[in-house]
C-alpha cells in the first residue's frame, strides 16, 4: 500500500511537471531554454487563423484584429501582434545581439526563431520579445522580470497557425496587409519613450472581445 501511495504521488508530481514549470529562481536564458526548448502543445485560446495558450492569471482586456492587450495579477499590461503576414510569406530575420541592453538574446529552438530584448527605462524595465511571428511588449518592475519573461513565453511558443484559415483570410489579399507598419522584427532599443508607450497602449478604447471569434477554455 506504501508503495502504491509513492507511486501514485511520484505520478502526480511528474505530470504536474510537465504542464507547469517553477521559475522563482531561474535565470532568464534558463527561462527561454526551459520553456521554448520544450514541446508546447497547451491550447486555450483560439481566433480565426491562430490559437495559443494563455497561462493563468492573465486576462485578455483587449482583441482588435491581430493587437491583443492582456493583464496579468499585478496589473501589468502586455501588448502583443500576431504578425500572420510574416508567417504566411515565411519572412527572415536575423536578430543583432545589443551588449548596451541590460538583456538581450537571440532565440532559436528547432525551426522557430526570435529574440528577447529588456532595456531598463527609469526605474522599471521594458521587454520585447519576438518569437514564432508574434511580438509581446511589456513594461516591468526588476523583481517582476521573470515572471514576465515565463508569461511571454508560454504564449509565443504555444502559437500555432492554421495557413488553411489564413489563405482565406489574406491569401490573393496579401498586398492588402502591405501598409502594416508594425515591425515586430525591429526593437524600440534605449531612445523608447516609455510616457508614450503608455500613452498609447493605456487610452485605448475598451473593446468587447467577439465571442463568436474566441474560445477560452478554463483549466
Amino acid at each position: 500500500m506504501k508503495k502504491f501511495i509513492a507511486l501514485l504521488l511520484i505520478t502526480v508530481i511528474f505530470i504536474s511537471g510537465c504542464t507547469v514549470t517553477r521559475v522563482d529562481n531561474k535565470e532568464i536564458g534558463e527561462i527561454t531554454d526551459i520553456i521554448l526548448g520544450s514541446k508546447n502543445n497547451l491550447k486555450n485560446t483560439v481566433f480565426d487563423g491562430y490559437s495559443y495558450y494563455l497561462p493563468k492569471g492573465l486576462k485578455i482586456d483587449n482583441k482588435d484584429e491581430y493587437n491583443t492587450i492582456f493583464t496579468d495579477e499585478n496589473n501589468y499590461r502586455y501588448f502583443m501582434y500576431v504578425d500572420v503576414i510574416s508567417f504566411y510569406n515565411n519572412t527572415k530575420y536575423k536578430y543583432k545581439v545589443d551588449d548596451d541592453s541590460y538583456y538581450s538574446k537571440r532565440l532559436k529552438y528547432g525551426k522557430k526563431t526570435g529574440y528577447i530584448e529588456i532595456n531598463k527605462v527609469k526605474n522599471k524595465y521594458f521587454i520585447e520579445a519576438m518569437y514564432n511571428y508574434a511580438k509581446i511588449e511589456v513594461y516591468v518592475r526588476e523583481k517582476d522580470i521573470n515572471d514576465a519573461i515565463s508569461n511571454i513565453c508560454y504564449i509565443l511558443s504555444s502559437i500555432k497557425y492554421n495557413r488553411r484559415v489564413l489563405s482565406t483570410v489574406i491569401g490573393d489579399n496579401t498586398l492588402n496587409y502591405k501598409e502594416e507598419t508594425f515591425n515586430i522584427f525591429k526593437t524600440k532599443k534605449k531612445t523608447t519613450d516609455f510616457l508614450d508607450y503608455v500613452k498609447e497602449y493605456d487610452n485605448i478604447d475598451e473593446k468587447d472581445v467577439d465571442e463568436d471569434n474566441v474560445e477560452i477554455d478554463e483549466e
